[in-house]
């Protein structure tokens, strides 16, 4: 191991939360961790925290939320002398005069195998592409989106019933378990950062106009389509004129015409241009999720109605 680092550490999301609780339970020292400000939420407007600004509360470290980074901020991590600093989904740029803070730059974490998937949505991408394989990069910051060097990566499959909560979830578990020996190897300089290489493309925020689901597409891809929007921001379709989340589907043998459905026993199955899907779970306009078979009980359907807009 090299010796104990002074880092500081950038991120916003849950997705960042594992891998600064790996960060704390080492002998690196952590001079501050920077996150987003605090943001309205739900039906109040409740200015609420990021995740990352209460774990930080929790392990007592010290937490700094700059609206933007600014000249005036980045002198104040300067004065902090740091050796490295750590990134997970910040969610913003980086300045160029902040990526010089430290000697050893901005290490970040992106889950994808760059240069592939690029950009804000790499795991929901990679999900609705249907690939197989995935995994996470640790990358040195530039000045372009997800674009430094790669340090070193590490691969993840993906599972035919992944959603991207739970591929995300065994993402963060594996660059939490590499963290450290990463950061060792690399301030060592066992780990020597190579520029990118290969076929790349830009994983593209998730627009809502995506989430409607198109019951005249394929089975396979429409099932794709409801794994990756899930747990957010949920697949969506229209049921006797409310909004209905598909949160989770199997695959149907009926013949069944697109956007019609069939409810047999408890079971309810929609059509798609190819093949038909099984709705397993599901989330009314304003409901918890739910089981099909508990959604029918309370909204009566019979076969023949439809789904989406028509």
């Amino acid at each position: 191991m090299s010796r104990p680092l002074r880092i500081i550490f950038l991120g916003t999301s849950t997705f960042a939360l594992p891998i600064l609780e790996a960060l704390s339970r080492s002998d690196h020292a952590i001079q501050a961790v920077v996150t987003r400000p605090p943001k309205p939420a739900g039906r109040g407007k409740k200015l609420t925290q990021p995740p990352v600004a209460d774990l930080a509360a929790s392990l007592a470290l010290t937490l700094l939320q700059p609206p933007k980074l600014t000249q005036e901020f980045i002198g104040e991590i300067r004065s902090l002398s740091p050796d490295l600093m750590m990134s997970a989904d910040y969610g913003a740029w980086l300045p160029e005069a902040l990526l010089e803070a430290a000697p050893l730059g901005v290490m970040n974490i992106h889950p994808s195998l760059l240069p592939k998937h690029r950009g804000a949505a790499p795991i929901p991408r990679a999900i609705l592409a249907g690939e197989t394989v995935t995994g996470i990069t640790f990358m040195l910051t530039d000045e372009g989106w997800d674009t430094g060097p790669i340090i070193a990566q590490f691969e993840e499959p993906i599972d035919p019933t992944d959603t991207a909560g739970t591929l995300e979830e065994r993402l963060v578990a594996l660059a939490a378990e590499n963290l450290l020996t990463v950061i060792d190897d690399y301030a060592s300089g066992l780990l020597v950062p190579t520029a990118q290489e290969g076929p790349s493309d830009y994983a593209e925020k998730l627009s809502t106009e995506e989430t409607w689901l198109d019951w005249n597409l394929p089975a396979e891809q429409l099932q794709r389509t409801v794994r990756a929007f899930n747990p957010a921001p949920g697949a969506r379709t229209l049921c006797k004129g409310k909004l209905l989340k598909i949160m989770e589907v199997g695959f149907c043998h009926r013949e069944i015409e697109p956007g019609a459905i069939l409810v047999s026993n408890g079971i309810l199955s929609v059509g798609c241009g190819r093949g038909a899907l099984r709705i397993l779970t599901l989330q009314p306009e304003g409901k918890r999720i739910m089981t099909a078979e508990e959604f029918l009980r309370g909204t009566p359907m019979e076969t023949g109605e439809r789904l989406g807009n028509e």
